[in-house]
């Protein structure tokens, strides 16, 4: 039996949109947050460039009540431009949904939340060099997506999302036209995550993702669909937190390309605010038969004061962005602050 996801997730607006009729909104609050890193980076292996570097994000957030009962809240953040980057309105306590929420969303997706877990201290291994072709789903393309923290009293969470076309990036304007078709059709993304019964410290997390193409405008291609998928293991015993991650990639074409990647995970919580970790990352490329191995690993300590946070990282890589014979390494600190 063949699944229509349009049809479900028509079928899903329907309802909410039935839920949410004849309702008003009360009074509810608005608020602005952010935070800003400041960075010195150095790299071997590379061409110099300026070592200084400054990010930052601000996010306008809203929330209030509908008069059935049904909560509203919304987010909208900015680029380091200051230029409107994700949205998302999520809906909560809808009749029919229980304890689940429902967002329009451009702010992350579910496999992309996951694409590498294992602990780390501040940095993942892959944060200043080399280039990982790891399990991303469609974030940032505006979708519908379902949350469920605790399925059935279970402990597991259910994270969902449905796009209507993958990579097309955030909402239109109200009433906009829909973006050109560009080959890409819909996904979904769907991912598992919960704690081991009766093993204090291990949880376990599954995910998977698919992106329908449409072969139309590449002649010869029959099936341009890309899968992803991944699996992880987390275990805490006092101060130290261990991983280990695989994740898959499959991006069919006229030469089908395999990414095969492998995460490991240690950390130490010296104390409250000291943490330290290592962390290694080896992804396979299998295209055309030809394999290519990309290794990294780091070393990364952070410490935190209050609202701000100063990290260090030393990082290495070989064969760097699958490029044969190609070696980078990174030195870097940092300072992160909240407001």
């Amino acid at each position: 039996m063949e699944i229509n996801m349009k049809n479900i997730t028509k079928v899903g607006l329907s309802a909410l949109a039935g839920a949410l009729a004849f309702t008003s909104a009360q009074a509810g609050s608005m608020s602005i947050s952010g935070s800003m890193e400041a960075s010195y980076t150095t790299k071997g292996g590379a061409s110099s460039s300026q070592p200084l570097g400054m990010d930052k994000e601000l996010s306008i957030t809203g929330s209030g009540e509908l008069d059935n009962g049904v909560g509203v809240a919304y987010k909208q953040t900015t680029s380091d431009a200051l230029a409107f980057s994700d949205s998302e309105l999520v809906f909560t306590g809808v009749p029919m949904l229980g304890d689940a929420s429902i967002a329009l969303t451009s702010t992350g997706s579910p496999i992309s939340a996951i694409d590498d877990v294992t602990p780390t201290a501040f940095e993942e291994a892959n944060a200043a060099v080399g280039s990982i072709d790891d399990v991303n789903g469609s974030d940032g393309t505006y979708g519908i997506r379902y949350t469920l923290a605790d399925a059935f009293g279970s402990g597991v969470k259910v994270d969902a999302m449905y796009f209507y076309q993958h990579g097309a990036g955030d909402a239109n304007a109200d009433n906009g036209v829909a973006s050109a078709d560009n080959g890409n059709e819909d996904g979904f993304e769907l991912t598992l995550q919960g704690s081991v019964p009766m093993v204090d410290g291990l949880s376990l997390g599954v995910g998977y993702a698919e992106l329908n193409k449409s072969s139309k405008e590449t002649a010869g291609v029959s099936d341009l669909d890309q899968l992803e998928g991944t699996a992880y293991a987390k275990y805490s015993v006092g101060a130290f937190s261990l991983g280990a991650q695989r994740s898959l990639v499959n991006q069919a074409g006229l030469n089908d390309v395999l990414f095969d990647t492998t995460y490991l995970g240690i950390s130490y919580a010296v104390s409250d605010n000291l943490s330290l970790s290592y962390n290694e990352i080896e992804s396979n490329k299998n295209q055309g038969g030809l394999d290519i191995d990309q290794d990294l690993d780091s070393i990364s300590v952070s410490y935190t004061m209050g609202g701000m946070t100063i990290g260090v990282l030393d990082a290495d890589s070989s064969n760097d962005s699958y490029s044969a014979g190609s070696s980078k390494s990174a030195r870097s600190v940092s300072m992160s602050i909240a407001f």
